[in-house]
C-alpha cells in the first residue's frame, strides 16, 4: 500500500496528530464504568503477570541488564521491580516481565496488541514518576490503549504475514501515549513522539522459523515499552519527527504490513472506548491455542476421558495457524508456548490452568510429544481464533466440538473473581501480604490519590 501523506492525512491533519489531541483531551469524568473496569483490569493483569514473569531466567537477564545500565528512580513494582529505577529502564524490565511467559492480555479481534505490557505498566510506572492520581492513570491506559489498539486495527493484522512480530510495532504508541499523557507532553510534542515511535518500533518473527532463539520473542514487549516512553522523553525535550509517521509513504502501514486500512485510524474515533476489548489470557500459551485447549478440557470433562485414550486428533484451524502456529516438536519453551498442537497435546496430560504445567520438562514428556506429533492441523476456519475438534478414542467414541472465543474473550469475559483468582496464582511465589494489599489498591485505583504509593 502506497499513499502519499497529502492524500490521506484527514481534515484535522496526519492520523497521528488527531490520535494525538483525542488522547490528551479525554478525562476520566468523561469515561464509561465498562472503560474504567476494563482499565483497571487490565492493570491488574499486567502486575500478575509482571510478578510471575519476573523470577523466569530470561527475565532476571533483562532484570541485571537493566540494573547495570540505569539510574535510579521512582519506578517500581513490589514483588517484580524492588530497586527503583528510572522510567525507561523500567518500563523495559516490565514490559518484558508482563510478556515473560504468554499470560498478558490482548484484544478482540486480534490486531496484535498486549495493552498490559505496553500500555498499562508504562502507564504505571509514569504516572509513580509524576506522582499523578489513580483516576490520571486509569485515563492514560483507556487513552494508550485507543491509540495502539486502532493503529493494530488499522494494519488489518497483516505485519505478522511479512515477517514483523506486531506487539514490537504497536507496543512503542501505547507506551508513547501513556507517558506523553502523564509527562504532560503538548499535542504537538506528542505528535512527534509517535513520529519517533515508528522509527523505534519492530521485532522480527524469526525466532519462530529458526527452530531456537524463542527467548526473544519474550523481550519484544519490553523493547517496545522502552522505545515508547523514550520517545515522548525526547519529544518533551523538543525532538521531531515526521508526523505522516502512520499512513504516509515509508511510515508504519507502508513499511511494516501487507495490507492496511488507514480510515480504521480515526474512524469513529471518541464513539465508545476500544480498551473494552480487552482479552484477558487463562493459560501460558499463545492466543491461538486458548480456544483449543479449553475445548478440549471441557470434552474430556463431559466425555469421560483421559489423554492416553486419545488415539487421533483433529483440529480445524486458521492459515494463521497454519503458518505461524504449526510446530509439532519446539525445540525450546517459549516455542512450545507458541505451538498450537504442542499446547493441546499438554493440555491433555496436564492441567493447562496451572502455569507451571507449561515447564521444560514438558519438551521431554513422551506423552506430550507423541500425542503433539500425531495432531492433525486442517484447514478451514475463519480468521480468527475459533477451531474446531475431531477426536477418535480407543474404545471407538468420536468426540467432536467447536469454539470461537474462550473464557476471558470480551463476550466471555472473566469476573471480579476470575480476575483476583488469577492474580493470586500468578503472585504466590512473591510475599502474599504485600500482594494482597497491592490488588486492593488497584481494585480501588481510582480513589488513589499518589501513584508513588503503589
Amino acid at each position: 500500500m502506497t499513499m502519499s501523506p497529502a492524500s490521506m492525512a484527514g481534515p484535522g491533519g496526519p492520523a497521528a496528530r488527531v490520535l494525538a489531541a483525542h488522547a490528551l483531551a479525554q478525562r476520566f469524568e468523561d469515561l464509561s464504568p465498562a472503560a474504567i473496569a476494563a482499565a483497571k483490569t487490565c492493570l491488574i493483569d499486567a502486575v500478575a503477570c509482571a510478578v510471575f514473569g519476573a523470577r523466569l531466567p530470561w527475565s532476571r537477564i533483562v532484570a541485571e541488564h537493566v540494573a547495570a545500565i540505569a539510574a535510579p528512580g521512582p519506578c517500581h513494582l513490589p514483588g517484580a521491580l524492588e530497586q527503583g529505577l528510572a522510567l525507561p529502564a523500567a518500563a523495559m524490565a516490565l514490559g518484558a516481565f508482563s510478556h515473560a511467559f504468554e499470560l498478558d492480555s490482548l484484544r478482540k479481534p486480534g490486531a496484535g496488541v498486549h495493552p498490559g505490557a505496553t500500555v498499562a505498566l508504562p502507564a504505571l510506572l509514569a504516572a509513580q514518576t509524576v506522582r499523578a492520581t489513580g483516576r490520571d492513570l486509569i485515563a492514560a491506559i483507556v487513552a494508550g490503549a485507543e491509540v495502539q489498539f486502532r493503529i493494530g486495527c488499522a494494519s488489518l493484522h497483516t505485519s505478522e504475514l511479512i515477517g514483523f512480530h506486531a506487539p514490537g510495532i504497536t507496543g512503542t504508541f501505547g507506551a508513547a501515549t501513556v507517558a506523553g499523557r502523564l509527562l504532560g507532553l503538548t499535542s504537538d510534542e506528542l505528535t512527534n513522539a509517535y513520529g519517533i515511535c515508528g522509527s523505534f518500533s519492530s521485532g522480527l518473527l524469526a525466532f519462530a522459523k529458526a527452530g531456537q532463539g524463542g527467548m526473544m520473542k519474550r523481550l519484544h514487549l519490553g523493547r517496545a515499552a522502552e522505545g515508547g516512553v523514550s520517545a515522548a522523553l525526547l519529544a518533551r525535550r523538543g525532538f521531531e519527527a515526521p508526523h505522516a509517521i502512520l499512513e504516509g509513504r515509508f511510515g508504519v502501514l507502508d513499511v511494516f504490513c501487507e495490507r492496511a486500512d488507514p480510515s480504521l485510524l480515526t474512524a469513529g474515533l471518541g464513539e465508545g472506548a476500544q480498551i473494552t476489548t480487552l482479552c484477558i489470557k487463562r493459560y501460558a500459551c499463545h492466543v491461538t491455542a486458548q480456544a483449543p485447549v479449553e475445548l478440549l478440557r471441557d470434552l474430556m470433562a463431559e466425555g469421560g476421558f483421559a489423554g492416553s485414550d486419545i488415539r487421533r486428533l483433529t483440529l480445524t484451524v486458521s492459515d494463521k495457524v497454519l503458518s505461524h502456529h504449526a510446530e509439532a516438536a519446539p525445540a525450546d519453551l517459549m516455542l512450545a508456548q507458541y505451538s498450537v498442537p504442542f499446547c493441546v497435546a499438554l493440555a491433555a496430560f496436564r492441567d493447562p490452568a496451572d502455569p507451571s504445567s507449561f515447564a521444560e520438562d514438558a519438551l521431554g514428556d513422551p506423552r506430550i510429544t507423541e500425542l503433539a506429533r500425531r495432531i492433525v492441523l486442517a484447514p478451514g476456519r475463519p480468521k480468527g481464533w475459533g477451531v474446531g475438534v475431531d477426536i477418535e478414542l480407543g474404545d471407538g467414541r468420536r468426540v467432536t466440538g467447536e469454539r470461537d472465543s474462550f473464557l476471558g474473550c470480551p463476550e466471555r469475559p472473566l469476573d471480579a473473581a476470575g480476575i483476583a483468582d488469577k492474580y493470586r496464582r500468578l503472585t504466590a511465589g512473591a510475599d502474599p501480604g504485600r500482594m494482597a494489599e497491592l490488588l486492593g489498591r488497584l481494585t480501588t485505583l481510582e480513589t488513589v490519590g499518589d501513584c508513588a504509593a503503589l
